[in-house]
Parts: C-alpha cells; structure tokens; sequence
C-alpha cells in the first residue's frame, strides 16, 4: 500500500464492487470517464476479478483502489496503464466516484502517489493523461501538479450528441521530482 497525505492506494479487491457500484453508472461520472455505457454489477465484478490479476510488467496495467487514508473508505481508482517500457511511458488515470467527496483535495493527493509509483517504483520517464477539454476542475489540478498541455484530440469524443476533443498532458520524471521530491509525497509510514 501507499500512503499519501489523504489516500491509501491498495489492491482493487472483490469487496470493493459494492462500493464501486454505487457510482459507476452514474451519467456524469460515465460522461468524464469516456463514453458513457452502463455497466452490469457482473460485468464490473468480471472486471475486477481480471485486473486483480495484472502487472505492470507483463499486462502494461496497474490498477488500485483509492481510500480515504482515516477511515479506510472507498474513493475510486488510480490506473497507470500502457506501460511501455522500452520507451519508459505510461498512462495514468484518477476517479473519484462520489460527487461528495470531489473537491477536498483526494483527487490532487491520488494523482501525486499515482505519479511517485510510476516513476519511483516503475522507473518511468514520461506519463500522460487525457481529460474531457471541457473538464476545467481536472485540467486546474493536473496543471498545478505540474503537468503540461500537449495539445488536443479534435472532436474525437462523442458526448450529449455531439463531439468533444480530448486535452493530452504529460510529466517528465525531473519535473515531478523537482517539485515533489519523494518525502513530500508519500507518508513515512508506507511500506
């Protein structure tokens, strides 16, 4: 597990589905997410049962439960996907589910453990991210952490019946690590 200021990223488990269903289909969630499809409780329960599974190294994936650090409760999911390490990039991904817990910093302190695994654990040189490039509230705390903007997917989502671009952004290992040396990020207490 690592721990952050706010988060504990952990193992996805099979006890997280009930938990996970409660906002998984929820439209805006679904909208910001990519398209948005509604998903069965089987479906996410055969999901998690195949990303349990993953590694890094063999998959290109790594998938974790976000939870509050205090109380052990479940936020969302932190996802470093497409590793690819001859090239020595990924791409991650942070949702927090419920619309109450948005807002109070769970999504900053996620992305910034998210980011000290890939590049501290992973070795990772460059990670990237895409966002809705109408979703203001992540592209402010992508840009705060230090991410850049690489330039836009024109209208190559389709959402509310029409299409939207997708912003790319993406962090170099220096420019992380010069912001967030390592200590400032994770909790002396992760293991």
């Amino acid at each position: 597990m690592y721990n952050g200021k706010l988060v504990r990223l952990r193992p996805l488990e099979k006890s997280d589905l009930n938990e996970i269903m409660k906002f998984y289909n929820d439209y805006e969630l679904k909208r910001l997410l990519g398209p948005p499809i509604v998903r069965s409780r089987e479906y996410i329960a055969g999901w998690i049962e195949q990303v349990s599974q993953w590694t890094p190294w063999r998959e290109g994936h790594l998938v974790m439960a976000i939870v509050q650090k205090e109380t052990d409760d479940f936020l969302g999911i932190a996802r470093i996907e497409d590793v690819l390490f001859p090239h020595s990039r990924a791409e991650i991904g942070i949702s927090i589910y419920d619309p109450e817990q948005r807002g109070k910093g769970y999504g900053t302190d996620s992305t910034l453990v998210t980011l000290w695994i890939g590049f501290n654990i992973l070795g990772l040189h460059s990670i990237y991210l895409d966002t809705m490039e109408d979703n203001e509230r992540s592209i402010h705390v992508y840009e705060k952490i230090g991410f850049k903007r690489v330039g836009v997917l024109r209208e190559t989502e389709f959402i509310n019946g029409g299409h939207k671009g997708l912003l790319i952004m993406d962090i170099l290992r220096d420019e992380f690590l010069e912001k967030y040396p390592p200590s400032s990020i994770i909790d002396s207490r992760f293991a």
